[in-house]
């Protein structure tokens, strides 16, 4: 068996929250657009009622680089991911 099997078997049996998130309108909920009040009530219930998270993954379809990228830390920096 090989190493990246044995470790999926693992990992499968470990309890894992996931909630996937699309982003939505852009920065309109946050500006309290009407548009998306139903959005920003089911995601504060979700946020009252979820466990904090012991680490989130960000995917963005937006960022192109030559080789996959990954970033992290227990702050980073707010990245753009959209041109200007």
């Amino acid at each position: 068996m090989s190493q990246r099997i044995g470790i999926t078997r693992m990992m499968s049996k470990l309890p894992v929250n996931v909630l996937f998130l699309s982003h939505g309108g852009g920065p309109l909920p946050l500006l309290g657009h009407e548009g998306h009040t139903e959005m920003v009530e089911t995601l504060q219930h979700v946020a009252k009622t979820i466990k904090r998270p012991e680490a989130i993954v960000v995917i963005s379809a937006h960022w192109e680089e030559e080789i996959p990228t990954i970033t992290g830390g227990s702050s980073p920096d707010l990245i753009y991911d959209y041109l200007t």
